[in-house]
């Protein structure tokens, strides 16, 4: 008897400490960083090309749609091929998963997150291709948070579809002025 009031007492002490885990595991993702960072402002970001040429891009940054969905613009001054895209991160109720629309003025793309941020950092992964004449099979944006004014831009690419990753460009943006006041409500 005493036996069976010690397994009881096991298994319901293994629930009341896995309970937080399964709480936290049921609140949905969210685009929007924990902490006090902020995207919203403009970002002059400065890095490098795949090839290492010279990357400069302008981002600006706001949060949308009350607050669930965060709008990031790019527009790329060096080198000048006149890019210009519009990403949209947001969390979908329906999928589980952040999802990211890429619209830009070369192509399109969309890209998700089962995770979220981890540890100040959002990857973003497309689907994996089965077309043989695509450059790469599968690719990747890494949005990290690397100080309070200052976050980097990863693209990664994987030529096969047991997703071994390449490094190609990266950008490293810093906040233009200071970053706007949370508003009080």
């Amino acid at each position: 008897m005493q036996s069976l009031a010690r397994r009881y007492l096991v298994i319901l002490s293994a629930f009341v400490v896995a309970l937080p885990a399964l709480a936290q595991e049921s609140k949905p993702l969210t685009a929007i960083p924990p902490g006090d960072f902020q995207f919203t402002g403009t970002w002059d970001c400065t890095g490098a090309m795949g090839n290492g040429a010279t990357h400069k891009a302008v981002f600006t940054g706001s949060v949308i749609l009350g607050g669930k969905w965060l709008e990031l613009t790019e527009r790329d001054v060096e080198p000048a091929t006149g890019y210009l895209a519009k990403y949209l991160i947001g969390y979908d109720p329906q999928q589980k998963h952040l999802i990211e629309f890429d619209a830009n003025n070369f192509a399109a793309a969309t890209y998700t997150s089962a995770d979220g941020w981890v540890k100040g950092v959002l990857t973003m992964t497309s689907p994996v291709s089965d077309d043989p004449k695509a450059p790469y099979a599968a690719n990747r944006f890494l949005y990290s948070i690397t100080a309070p004014d200052t976050f980097t831009v990863d693209w990664q690419i994987s030529r096969t579809s047991t997703l071994q990753w390449t490094p190609g460009d990266r950008l490293v943006c810093k906040r233009v002025g200071q970053p706007p006041r949370p508003q009080q409500g």
